[in-house]
């Protein structure tokens, strides 16, 4: 798993962060006892088990299983390999590069995703530096009009890009950056084999990950060019449907409001910000995705659509709604007046009364789903008041609890003026035909391992977390006990010997199963030393167990082949060994005195 990658460089790196705080940016953890606790980012749940360990440095999640240390974790919700988290976590620690006897083509590829955000942190300066020279005066006085302020503008770190078909390109290529790192971030476009600047004539904003750092641009035009914004397209840097814009500078007050609010674009969360309503974010002009609504309910509990009041932001809210529920977040809708959107409201009545009108007053998701299909269907109307009809059973059909769905089903009784019996039949006949498939949760399932590799994992782990047995205990496993795959975890754990963390196995384990069962070791089994001790003399006992039975069945299987009047001497030497072996198990297993090994 470590690759090329020295052993020492990869615990150097993971030494400067704390898995809390890693996490902390995308899980919204709560201390309880000695670890913290959040709602999984890996699988939907309404109960936090999701566990982080700051003493071991490891993650745990009871409902999916999934576990791992501050490596693991990056490489699951980030989508990267091993070593692209390695180096990024050295790039942000400041943590040079080994010096490896590698050719320059390979040094090369291990620094590329440092030099693509070295390539964006470039192109934002020269956006800035733009937005405040002549050339960029119609944009800046485009914000200024839009009611935005020097500090918000320097805030969002909001630029511009010139009308010009070569300006970036130019820029960085003259900085010894290649014009196929340009396209792979995104800053060119290309046509006919010819490369040119993306972003031209238009008000720049910077769209960053959860740590800050600049991944992608939205550029807004200035003229008549097609379309009125634009955004990067996907790269490695920049996944759209992992991103939501500004929740870097969100977080911290969405934590501790519980609540956020989500609006269609860019300008509108600036302006929600400028008005100190911090707990704003935006999704990119795109649909909501499942991956955004998990890392909002990891954030927050309350999550409030504020989209414009048109019938494309309306069909927005409710395509997003569905997917917020299934999150498990406590989705409102703020509702708008026709015509304007967020930003127009807040700049014609200010702060205050966005919240009062808008944010207090904003409508649960049912409540909000039964009023606007009574606004889009007309219950004059014979055809669309069955319609009408069929919509509402579909959505009290959808109410998991019991309770709230009598509550609204008398609602929609009042809202019709039909009784509430009526739509219960209604209701009942909806359930027989077409029953509700719920979403089955992810079963916390053990890896399938046998007790052979389950006793070299307890070794591993109780070796982590006690490192002052290894002397003594290591070499008490001789080199034929040990299966190939673990030779070199068993080798590189005991070399390490004092300095063997539980966060520093998960980086030597041979394959995930192993590491996902060392997760549920390490959380489930908190030994006392003694109690450690003695779990661990049981698994070493059953290793060299284990392999003197093995070879015992492979003399008995011998012997079973051979004929026993032509091979009497050979099958004399097989049963001699075969003795021993016995004799050998049993004084194994009278020095045990009964610990908490493998069962």
């Amino acid at each position: 798993m470590m690759g090329r990658l020295p052993a020492e460089f990869i615990d150097e790196v993971r030494a400067r962060f704390d898995i809390v705080e890693v996490v902390s940016q995308y899980v919204q953890l709560k201390r309880s006892g000695r670890n913290y606790f959040g709602l999984c980012p890996f699988h939907n749940e309404k109960t936090p088990s999701f566990s982080v360990s700051q003493e071991k440095q490891i993650f745990h999640c009871f409902g999916c299983g999934e576990g791992g240390n501050v490596y693991t974790f990056l490489m699951k919700i980030e989508g990267l390999t091993f070593t692209e988290v390695v180096l990024e976590l050295a790039r942000r620690a400041g943590v040079p590069l080994p010096r490896q006897q590698d050719t320059p083509w390979e040094r090369k590829k291990l620094r590329a995703r440092e030099r693509l955000y070295k390539i964006m942190e470039l192109a934002h300066d020269y956006y800035q530096y733009q937005l405040q020279q002549p050339a960029g005066r119609k944009a800046l006085e485009y914000l200024y009009r839009r009611g935005l302020k020097p500090e918000i503008i320097k805030q969002f770190g909001l630029g511009y890009a010139p009308d010009s078909w070569h300006a970036v390109k130019n820029l960085l290529i003259k900085k010894g950056f290649t014009e196929k790192e340009l396209l792979t971030v995104g800053l060119l476009g290309e046509s006919s084999g010819r490369t040119y600047d993306r972003f031209r004539n238009r008000i720049i904003f910077p769209i960053h990950d959860q740590s800050g750092q600049v991944i992608a641009f939205g550029g807004r035009t200035l003229g008549d060019g097609q379309p009125k914004y634009l955004n990067s397209p996907e790269t490695p840097l920049f996944n759209k449907s992992k991103t939501l814009y500004a929740l870097h500078l969100a977080r911290q007050a969405v934590r501790q409001q519980n609540s956020v609010i989500i609006f269609e674009g860019y300008m509108d969360v600036i302006a929600a910000h400028q008005a100190g309503i911090n707990h704003a974010v935006a999704t990119l002009g795109t649909s909501l995705t499942e991956t955004q609504a998990r890392i909002l309910r990891n954030q927050a509990e309350e999550v409030i659509i504020v989209y414009d009041a048109d019938a494309a932001g309306q069909a927005a809210t409710w395509r997003g709604l569905e997917i917020l529920r299934h999150a498990g977040c406590l989705v409102k809708v703020g509702r708008l007046p026709q015509g304007l959107d967020p930003d127009d409201y807040l700049g014609r009545y200010g702060a205050e009364t966005f919240q009062s009108k808008i944010i207090n007053h904003a409508l649960l998701l049912t409540d909000y789903q039964l009023l606007r299909l009574t606004e889009i269907y007309n219950p004059e109307n014979d055809k669309e008041r069955l319609l009408l009809y069929r919509r509402i059973i579909e959505i009290l059909n959808s109410i998991d609890n019991a309770m709230e769905q009598e509550d609204y089903l008398q609602k929609t009784a009042k809202l019709l003026n039909l009784p509430a019996e009526v739509i219960r039949q209604e209701l009942e006949k909806a359930k027989r035909s077409s029953p509700q498939t719920r979403p089955l949760r992810k079963i916390n399932t053990v890896p399938q391992v046998s007790t052979l590799q389950k006793a070299l994992l307890q070794i591993l782990a109780l070796w982590a977390q006690y490192p002052q047995f290894i002397a003594d205990t290591k070499e008490q496993l001789q080199a034929e006990d040990i299966p190939q795959e673990f030779k070199t975890p068993l080798k590189t754990a005991a070399a390490a010997g004092a300095e063997l963390t539980p966060a520093m196995l998960y980086d030597v384990l041979p394959a995930e199963k192993y590491r996902l069962l060392t997760s549920r070791l390490f959380v489930h089994e908190e030994l006392d030393e003694k109690s450690a001790r003695k779990a661990l003399d049981d698994c070493i006992r059953y290793v060299k167990c284990a392999r003197i039975a093995k070879r015992r069945k492979e003399i008995e299987e011998q012997i079973s082949k051979l004929d026993a009047g032509t091979a009497k001497g050979e099958i004399a030497k097989l049963s001699k060994e075969w003795l021993a072996l016995r004799k050998m198990e049993e004084e194994i297993n009278q020095a045990r005195e009964g610990g908490k090994g493998v069962g």
